[in-house]
């Protein structure tokens, strides 16, 4: 019996450029997760543009569903940095008190 693995690399095609194509999920508005075969070069100056969906069109309420959590996920790192920043901050002005501290005692 054959793994699915396997049976991904039998069901590629070629793309315009005559390279094998690759697995990729685009994280567009339109198709969040949504899995696709494209052309290994996508992105640079020589690509192609083939495109072969891989998964069936989803509903419009997945759409709203995994794109509100990206949103979620987004606002949260951007968040995460803030505060990263802030710590470092506070860590760089205790460490220069800390330091006249010293010199001073």
């Amino acid at each position: 019996m054959e793994d699915s693995h396997s049976v991904q690399k039998l069901n590629r095609k070629l793309c315009y450029c005559g390279h094998i194509t690759v697995l990729k999920t685009s994280w567009t508005e339109d198709n969040p997760g949504r899995r696709f075969w494209g052309c290994r070069f996508y992105g640079k100056v020589d690509a192609c543009d083939f495109f072969d969906c891989a998964d069936p069109t989803v509903h419009d309420r997945y759409k709203l569903v995994i794109n509100g959590q990206l949103r979620k996920k987004n606002e949260a790192e951007k968040e995460k940095e803030k505060l990263s920043k802030t710590l470092r901050m506070y860590q760089f002005f205790l460490l220069r008190w800390l330091f006249c501290m010293l010199q001073l005692g």
